[in-house]
């Protein structure tokens, strides 16, 4: 009977060093996706909705992207805050300026058509 106490107190007491080392086990969950409306000034044609498509898809965290040429702004998903940022830097790269519209603003607008060409 005593083998089987130092047993069961040697169990409990791995378990407690387990969960204090590594959290219990649990993976973080990930966050919710958030959605970031940006004006982009300066697109005039389809390519230039396709220019800034494409070079903000290469930027990791990026879930979707839907721009619009007729209301010169772009709604984006994405996984946090610096990858909404380093959406907007790619899209300035490439010549447009971008503002952010404020999450109240951009809910009191209406989504964005469907690009040209799309």
């Amino acid at each position: 009977m005593n083998a089987r106490r130092v047993l069961l107190r040697a169990a409990a007491l791995a378990v407690a060093w387990c969960c204090t080392a590594c959290d219990g086990g649990s993976a973080p969950t990930p966050a919710e996706p958030i959605t970031v409306q940006l004006e982009i000034v300066g697109m005039h044609c389809g390519g230039c909705v396709e220019a800034i498509s494409a070079e903000a898809r290469e930027v990791d965290g990026l879930d979707s992207i839907d721009v619009s040429l007729e209301r010169n702004s772009a709604r984006l998903r994405v996984r946090d805050e610096p990858t909404a940022a380093e959406v907007v830097r790619a899209i300035e790269s490439l010549g447009y300026r971008v503002t952010r519209i404020p999450a109240h603003d951009a809910a009191a607008s209406p989504p964005p058509t469907p690009a040209v060409g799309r």
